[in-house]
């Protein structure tokens, strides 16, 4: 057993944030059930996970569970395997980079969108769309289009969401859109000067210590990069070390909807970012006006990008805590911030892999999540069936 007993440093300085405490045992007894769980999953819903549970400021659990494909060769997934985030990073690198400009002053949620991207002026109900209005996914944008096939490079792309319409009064209904965040991203790289790629990895990425989260990966960690999809409509091959969304490839890898690849460990040192109140890079009050749920539309589940367990059950199954910060990514990613417990859950899947059919992730996410729960709170396992 190898145990590393870095603490997550009290009083640090912006740009100085170390990793929480990791005890990486094979199997710690507290969690086995739960690994029992997952590793049921493996072969049904993803050909290989690697799950991340941090408690009380300290990673208790770092574990890997099947190969990095359905190819009969291929190798056991590692620890350190780089996942495609897929929508993951509407939360990971564009509302924290929201938070980073609203916290220096730069970033007026209630503002228009047009007074920072001028060229989404002109069409009606444009006008009346803020920045909160994005980051609650409350825009009224709608269109059953898919823009990348209506698009050959970002340029064509970006002008079609400056021309898509808008099919509810901004504010009154929810709808979760990745042009909401593909315009957020293009806010944070206006107000801050630097592409949204550089901006990340200047000051939240670098800072926190994330060096295995990135857009657009080096070819030389593809060894690490868990493929997704065999694409036989768009690409027409194995996706692999490039971003797997469409609208996402079409901008070139780096947009504010998809695009980021990270390691569960790296998403643990995010997750602690939420957990302690932004120390050490983002003001409290800030941490606070973006992880509230959101008072419009009414009985609205959203946060300022986050997303929070509602009424009707969520991915995180029936334990978790009303307040907690979720997001789930196309791919078969999940992210669980629980600050009521004080502990978090990342699940990395790649369960689209060989394709996006295998829809039984849901099913997953919700058994594996209430398994890892129960194990936190101490209770017997409730073994799931199928």
């Amino acid at each position: 057993m190898t145990i590393d007993r870095r603490r997550f440093v009290q009083g640090m300085t912006m740009g100085t944030m170390l990793a929480p405490a990791v005890v990486a045992e094979a199997r710690p007894p507290r969690f086995a059930d739960a690994f029992d769980e997952i590793q049921s999953w493996v072969g049904k819903a993803f050909p290989g996970a690697v799950v991340a549970i941090g408690l009380h400021g300290r990673l208790v659990a770092l574990r890997n569970f099947g190969r990095m494909s359905y190819a009969p060769d291929a190798p056991p997934i590692p620890r350190n395997a780089i996942f495609d985030l897929a929508s993951l990073t509407k939360v990971v690198g564009t509302t924290t980079a929201a938070e980073l400009l609203y916290d220096r002053g730069l970033l007026d949620l209630d503002r228009p969108v047009i007074d920072h991207l001028p060229t989404f002026a002109g069409t009606p109900g444009h006008e009346r769309i803020s920045v909160r209005h994005l980051l609650g996914h409350n825009s009224g944008l709608f269109t059953t289009d898919l823009l990348w096939q209506h698009s050959r490079n970002r340029q064509e792309l970006l002008a079609l969401i400056d021309h898509m319409p808008v099919a509810w009064t901004p504010g009154s209904h929810y709808q979760y859109r990745d042009e909401n965040m593909i315009l957020m991203g293009e806010i944070v790289a206006r107000l801050s000067g630097k592409p949204l790629d550089r901006f990340l990895h200047d000051t939240v990425f670098g800072p926190l210590g994330m060096k295995d989260t990135g857009f657009n990966p080096s070819a030389r960690n593809l060894p690490r990069i868990v493929p997704t999809e065999q694409d036989k409509i768009f690409r027409h091959r194995l996706i692999r070390g490039e971003v797997h969304d469409e609208n996402a490839y079409v901008l070139d890898g780096v947009s504010g909807h998809a695009g980021l690849f990270s390691t569960a460990r790296d998403l643990a040192k995010l997750a602690e970012l939420y957990l302690r109140d932004g120390k050490g890079l983002l003001k409290p009050s800030t941490i606070a006006a973006f992880t509230t749920r959101q008072a419009e539309p009414p009985g609205t589940s959203r946060a300022l990008g986050w997303d929070m367990p509602d009424a009707s059950g969520s991915f995180a199954g029936p334990r978790a805590s009303p307040d907690a910060l979720i997001h789930t990514g196309f791919t078969g990613t999940s992210i669980y911030i629980d600050r009521k417990r004080d502990a978090f859950i990342i699940l990395l899947t790649n369960r689209v892999n060989p394709t996006r059919d295998n829809k039984r992730i849901g099913e997953a996410r919700i058994a594996i999540h209430t398994a890892i729960l129960a194990a936190i709170d101490g209770l017997a396992p409730q073994r799931h069936v199928g």
